[in-house]
């Protein structure tokens, strides 16, 4: 017995550590990031383009409706990651062709960055589900808050290297060749590490058709009731949280520098308060912290009124409670996501939630994108910009998800 518990322990920091890693190399290549963006402006993207790029990437986890079928051709939660992990850095680094091609430049990124996303939703819920086999059920909240906050430290250290790095150096080919072979060091860490994992089976239900794994979580009541919070929620996040940076490096003209450390500097005071939010989720319960930190996150959103070129102090106090309460909310909405599916069923459950969100995010992204793309970047509504606008109005969604699962009984 003994012996089990040191390698329950032990899978448990492999996990962690592994998660760490993915999160170093997630960090740096993701397409909403400082480097991406950075990039896509390096390589001449327009507003709606970026716009669209970020949109698709939203409508990959529509795929993740196939990961339960896939898992049962591979019967193996460690194979099929690792595999779904090497087609996901092989089909990626053909970003480095890009700053050489001119002709179509925006319609193959937008294929090369759909495509290596795509191989990461394939693969679904099946590593939380893999990583939460060993974790007992009164253990999960501080378990996943551990992971917050290894995320978050992450967080604090990486914004700040690649914020030093984007002011520092003239933005050049040359500048993102090394970054993104810097990233492959961390892509070939993670294999490594995933090889270390014991396969651990997860509990399915074989007999289930991609039928059945479209409809059963819809007849389940309480959990159908979920998805719409969900999607209601990411309809609210892709109206506007793709367009921060690209709004905060090119129209508010705020330093790589800044933004780097305002990111850092919050990530520091999450960090600190992660273990609070899981043990709070753990003594209070998952609706009222996600009540609570719903609609301050909310309202947060209207700090975006305020917010113009020299306005650096209230970006950082948007910024700043932003992240205090979407680390709350993050935690509450993933246990009551793990407590609604422990059943055989988990992987169809949270595929179709991952499905039908991602398609009502990429609608969000592509409706906020049309109307950037109609209205001309000088038109004020009172005093305030397009963007400004649009992140007021997402805040107003937000709302309306919280309302929304504060009256149900889940």
């Amino acid at each position: 017995m003994r012996s089990y518990k040191k390698r329950i322990f032990q899978q448990k920091n492999i996990f962690l550590l592994c998660i760490a890693i993915r999160n170093i190399f997630e960090a740096i290549v993701a397409p909403g990031g400082l480097i991406f963006t950075s990039f896509f402006i390096f390589l001449g993207l327009a507003d709606h383009e970026i716009g669209y790029i970020l949109g698709f990437i939203a409508l990959t986890n529509v795929f993740q409706l196939f990961s339960p079928v896939i898992y049962e051709k591979f019967k193996s939660p460690k194979k099929m990651v690792l595999i779904l992990r090497i087609l996901r850095f092989c089909s990626f680094y053909f970003v480095l062709l890009l700053p050489f091609v001119e002709n179509l430049r925006f319609v193959i990124l937008l294929f090369i960055i759909f495509t290596s996303m795509s191989f990461g939703s394939l693969m679904g819920g099946i590593f939380l589900a893999w990583n939460d086999r060993i974790i007992p059920m009164d253990r999960k909240g501080r378990y996943y808050s551990t992971r917050n906050l290894i995320a978050n430290g992450i967080a604090i250290l990486i914004p700040l290297c690649i914020g030093k790095i984007l002011d520092h150096y003239t933005h050049t080919t040359k500048l993102f060749i090394i970054i993104f072979i810097v990233s492959i060091f961390f892509a070939i860490g993670e294999l490594l590490i995933i090889t270390k994992l014991d396969d651990y089976d997860i509990i399915t239900n074989n007999k289930i058709s991609l039928k059945k794994i479209l409809f059963l979580p819809l007849r389940d009541k309480k959990y159908r009731d979920f998805i719409i919070f969900s999607l209601l929620w990411m309809f609210a996040f892709s109206f506007a949280r793709p367009f921060f940076n690209l709004y905060a490096i090119r129209y508010i003209k705020l330093s790589y520098k800044f933004i780097a450390f305002v990111a850092s500097t919050t990530a520091i005071i999450k960090l600190l308060l992660a273990k609070v939010w899981g043990a709070g989720v753990d003594r209070f319960g998952w609706k009222k912290i996600l009540k609570y930190t719903g609609l301050f996150y909310a309202s947060t959103h209207f700090l975006w009124f305020f917010i113009h070129v020299n306005s650096h102090i209230i970006y950082f106090l948007f910024v700043l409670i932003n992240g205090i309460f979407m680390i709350g909310f993050n935690i509450s909405k993933f246990n009551v996501n793990l407590a609604l599916t422990d059943h055989e069923n988990r992987l169809s459950y949270i595929a179709v939630n991952s499905a039908i969100t991602a398609l009502f995010s990429f609608i969000s992204t592509n409706i906020s994108t049309s109307i950037i793309q109609l209205i001309n970047p000088q038109w004020k509504l009172f005093s305030f910009d397009i963007f400004q606008v649009l992140f007021g109005f997402a805040g107003l969604l937000y709302l309306v998800a919280i309302v929304y699962i504060i009256k149900k009984d889940l």
